[in-house]
């Protein structure tokens, strides 16, 4: 699996096996993690407020697209500022939990490497039990 694909279906970054997410997913509880992966072990909580910087990435990504879209309804659609707004918030309010969701998978991936071997380990451990 891709390094992308595995982010983009919240994929354990080490094995790329193992899901992030606890599921199914439950609204009220949107960032609920496994505690580690069920291939490779990864631990997916490695220290207390880990995360933190997952907001930037979901700041940065949150702010440029805003931009994006208000500027792009203002300049090619000659919409006020007012109509503009609203369309962002549409927008917003349905991408919210994917956002969360994705910028920790994301974080997650820029720190923990993948590793071929755990896929085989992980294999084995499959066809030993």
């Amino acid at each position: 699996m891709s390094l992308i694909k595995s982010i983009w279906n919240y994929k354990c970054p080490r094995c790329r096996q193992g899901d992030l997410y606890v599921k199914p997913f439950d609204i009220s509880k949107p960032l609920n993690m496994n505690k580690s992966c069920s291939c490779c072990n990864q631990n997916f909580e490695p220290e207390p407020g880990y995360y933190f910087g997952a907001m930037f990435i979901s700041y940065i990504w949150t702010a440029w697209t805003c931009l994006s879209i208000v500027g792009f309804c203002m300049l090619v659609f000659g919409w006020s500022v007012e109509q503009s707004f609203a369309l962002l918030i549409f927008i917003s309010a349905l991408s919210y939990f994917f956002v969360l969701r994705m910028s920790r998978s994301m974080y997650i991936h820029l720190d923990v490497k993948y590793d071929k071997d755990k896929i085989l380990h992980a294999k084995v451990k499959d066809t030993s039990t």
